[in-house]
């Protein structure tokens, strides 16, 4: 019983609207077909496990009703009144190749089956009474209550009984609240010098020098953390590093991944755009609606050029995920637009919208019908990200020319290409047309010499003049005539030859420059809905379903999407509404994520009902607003978080605390966090004094042009470079090999968060790379070059210092001068490089260290 059952209900097709189609008005014919027939049968064998009254309700289908039987299961509707051809229970009642049979046992009788079938024809009339909303429609309104879809309220923070500690009425007010009524008592201070190094990396990723250090521990005013976060707020590395979080969520990369990897020579642009905005602290709704329709947004008064670019250039993270270059048409196309629903609405909301592309979202109020709303939005959006046509690479598109010149400069250079590409053609042609006139020039000749030679040779009878048999004299003149053309044909070919010749050189000596190309999105010329994909199948065609936004989030006075716009620009305005009980409340638990190690709601990309529930929800909502009625500012944010009380706590535990909340969820103490790959190599550059603070110009990708991944060589995909990490190539598979050990993420994922993990291969890559070796030298020789260091003690001092940002204990400064000496009596005496590889090893043991890694309390 139940194999036919769960049978059905995977073979469930024409998923339509999220809501029930009545049945029509039964006509005497059809009430007394279902009574009799078909109400029998259900019962017999469906209610069973497809009821309210049965054992479950097997893929979200009841047929006790006569709204779910017409409204279906997960996976949309089995039955289409008036139309046999798209009622796909019948193709299982039939048994039919293709479709699993149903019952799998045996075939119900022909006398059923066409009563199933006449019931169709009918309308499909149903005489039962409905008993209230169906279970799968009250799942749906229920969801709808989940906490994450009712609007964020303002709630006053509760009554705390330390009222001297909170310095942040609203952050510390809440944590405290929850740490006292578990009976959990907050930890202390962080000392300064802890503070301070925790401040720089979380705010520009970058580890405090021993003069900044000092800089901060000697300002005794109330307000220095303040003043010193306001500097680090204003500082062009902020952006580098807040940035990078943000190219995370939106899976930036230089290549497409998938098995034809090739290189997205123009997608850093879009790098540059994030960074420029958080360091202009661009309002977050603003940043948003750039992403998603940039291209479409109305200029603004005494808007810059330079903006207006940045903006075209934002809808970049709709055109460089990662794609099967090697498909084609409508598949190829779903694919990507499956990708950009994903990516937009996991970054902005942290719903998994994507999964309601075969069948209704399994936990959230997400139907198929929305995503086909969203998908012909994206469908009727065409991503411009490049690439050429190649093999393997089918499908390739324009891109958008940056700067003053920028168009004139591509018209100017595709001009060129093509009148390039047009006389090489010709040369080519004429080329085989000069050595066929060549060849016939030789056979003309021949002919020609042949005849005269015949004529020469012959020798006439006086008596009888007319018996000779060859050529005349007349026909040598008709050879030479032939080749006297041929020798023309000749030399009028190798004059076009050479000349063509000379042309290509030139036009290949002064090639038309071009200008620099960034990836964007554009409407297509024809936006329009788009059908309902059966079981995510294109080819099996459902409903059409007019374009437009999640059923669940409503928003008074959504905007309507106008007949010949994709709906971008509307879709950008409906996440950013103020109204949107997603949108704020994710950026805020993202930046909340970022500085404790841990979100409000831990699972940072997924607010849906398998995501896990706030641990201060009252705080969240306060923040979410308070970070829209501050013009949605990111920095005031971060500013406010950093300047609490919660943030400043010592990462000391505490034995009693542990044993009520082991895992911190209430913030009693500031968690250990390790740093991200890029955070360890750019501190490593930085002890080495290597470091390159500048912007490179443009991407290492760029140069080599639109080509298969693995048919370029790593030392070109991945060259030398003392550039932040945030500008280092992200080539899909090929990714730095200290990123790929210490956690990069999948850069074809949504990743709101940083796995971590401890595994040798880590240790053994800070002992044995050439990376960690070059870089443990150049801080040996930076440290031997200070003059001012007047002994081994100083040294060690400044070296732990620059790298731990504190000075060592006793028993490590006498362990480190130990380790110093004891490569200097190993090394040959006539080495010059035994000081540099003494003190290498020092800070190669200090690169080695936990502590490098990880932010905790200074010793």
């Amino acid at each position: 019983m139940n194999r036919w059952l769960i049978c059905l209900v995977s073979t469930l097709t024409l998923a339509v609207s999220a809501f029930p189609t009545s049945a029509a008005t039964p006509s005497s014919k059809g009430k007394q077909l279902f009574e009799s027939k078909i109400e029998p049968a259900l019962v017999k064998y469906c209610y069973e496990c497809h009821s309210k009254k049965g054992e479950s309700i097997e893929g979200g289908l009841e047929l006790d009703s006569p709204s779910g039987m017409m409204r279906g299961g997960d996976t949309g509707p089995m039955i289409k009144p008036h139309d046999m051809e798209h009622s796909s229970l019948l193709r299982m009642l039939r048994h039919e190749d293709g479709v699993s049979g149903m019952p799998p046992e045996e075939k119900l009788s022909d006398d059923v089956i066409a009563a199933f079938e006449e019931w169709i024809k009918l309308g499909c009339p149903d005489t039962r009474t409905e008993t209230g909303p169906t279970l799968k429609e009250q799942r749906y309104q229920d969801a709808q209550n989940h906490w994450a879809f009712v609007p964020p309220h303002k709630v006053a923070p509760p009554a705390v009984k330390q009222t001297a500690w909170p310095r942040d009425a609203v952050i510390d007010g809440f944590t405290l609240s929850a740490m006292e009524q578990k009976g959990v008592k907050p930890v202390k201070d962080a000392s300064r010098l802890t503070l301070v190094r925790r401040v720089y990396y979380d705010l520009i990723g970058l580890p405090p020098t021993p003069e900044q250090i000092d800089a901060f521990l000697n300002d005794k005013s109330p307000n220095a953390l303040a003043k010193l976060v306001d500097q680090l707020l204003a500082s062009p590395q902020f952006g580098e590093r807040w940035g990078r979080h943000w190219l995370d969520v939106v899976r930036f990369a230089e290549s497409s991944g998938m098995e034809f990897n090739f290189t997205y020579p123009h997608a850093w642009p879009y790098r540059n755009y994030v960074i420029d905005s958080f360091n202009q602290d661009k309002p977050y709704d603003i940043f948003l609606r750039e992403q998603i329709a940039g291209d479409l947004l109305p200029a603004q008064p005494h808007e810059s050029p330079q903006a207006i670019e940045a903006r075209r250039i934002a809808p970049s993270i709709l055109s460089f995920g990662p794609k099967r270059h090697n498909s084609r048409g409508t598949e190829f196309q779903m694919d990507i637009v499956d990708d950009q629903i994903n990516t937009v609405c996991r970054a902005t909301m942290a719903l998994t919208v994507s999964c309601a592309r075969c069948h209704d979202h399994k936990f959230d109020p997400i139907p198929t019908a929305d995503y086909y709303s969203l998908a012909g939005i994206f469908l009727s959006t065409e991503p411009l990200y490049g690439t050429i046509k190649q093999k393997y690479s089918n499908t390739p598109t324009d891109l958008l020319p940056l700067g003053e010149n920028g168009p004139a400069l591509h018209a100017a250079a595709e001009a060129y290409d093509k009148q390039l590409q047009e006389t090489e053609k010709k040369l080519t042609t004429q080329t085989a047309a000069l050595k066929k006139a060549k060849d016939d020039q030789k056979l003309a000749a021949s002919a020609h010499k042949k005849y005269e030679q015949l004529v020469a040779t012959t020798v006439v009878d006086p008596d009888k003049p007319n018996a000779i048999k060859g050529p005349s004299q007349a026909d040598v003149d008709k050879k030479k005539e032939k080749l006297d053309k041929a020798n023309a044909q000749v030399a009028q070919l190798t004059s076009e030859v050479t000349t063509l010749k000379t042309k290509v050189a030139e036009l290949k000596k002064n090639p038309a420059p071009r200008p620099q190309y960034a990836m964007t999105a554009r409407d297509r010329k024809k936006p329009a809905d788009t059908w309902i994909a059966v079981r995510g199948d294109f080819r099996e065609k459902g409903d059409v379903v007019p374009r437009g936004f999640l059923s669940a989030i409503q928003i008074d006075n959504t905007p309507k999407i106008p007949a010949g716009h994709s709906g971008r620009l509307e879709l950008a305005q409906w996440i950013t509404s103020e109204q949107n009980p997603l949108t704020a409340r994710v950026m805020v638990n993202r930046i909340w994520y970022h500085l404790f190690g841990r979100g409000l709601v831990p699972t940072v990309d997924n607010f849906g009902l398998i995501g896990k529930q706030p641990s201060h929800p009252e705080l969240l909502d306060d923040l979410a607003l308070q970070f829209m009625q501050d013009g949605w500012s990111t920095k005031r944010m971060i500013r406010q978080i950093v300047l609490s009380r919660t943030y400043q706590l010592s990462s000391t535990p505490d034995p009693a605390n542990l044993e009520i909340d082991p895992e911190n969820h209430l913030l009693w103490r500031a968690t250990p966090r390790r740093l991200e790959a890029e955070a360890i190599r750019d501190a490593i550059l930085t002890v080495s004094g290597q470091l390159i603070l500048d912007r490179p110009n443009g991407s290492t990708v760029t140069p080599l042009g639109d080509k298969l991944a693995r048919s370029i060589p790593l030392e070109k995909l991945q060259p030398p470079s003392n550039y932040r990490s945030v500008y280092l190539p992200v080539v899909r598979d090929y990714v730095p090999e200290l990123f790929d050990l210490f956690d990069f993420p999948s850069p074809s994922l949504v990743s709101g968060t940083r796995a971590v993990t401890n595994v040798p291969a880590q240790a053994l890559y800070l002992r044995n790379s050439q990376f960690i070796t070059d870089e443990a030298h150049h801080a040996a020789q930076r440290l031997l070059a200070d003059k001012q260091l007047k002994d081994d003690t100083a040294r060690v001092d400044l070296a732990m210092r620059r790298a731990l940002g504190r000075t060592p204990t006793p028993e490590e400064r006498t362990g480190a001068q130990q380790l110093v000496q004891q490569v200097r009596q190993s090394s040959d005496p006539k080495s010059k490089t035994v000081e540099v590889d003494a003190w290498a090893a020092w800070f190669q043991t200090l690169f080695m260290t936990a502590e490098f890694r990880f932010l905790v309390d200074a010793r």
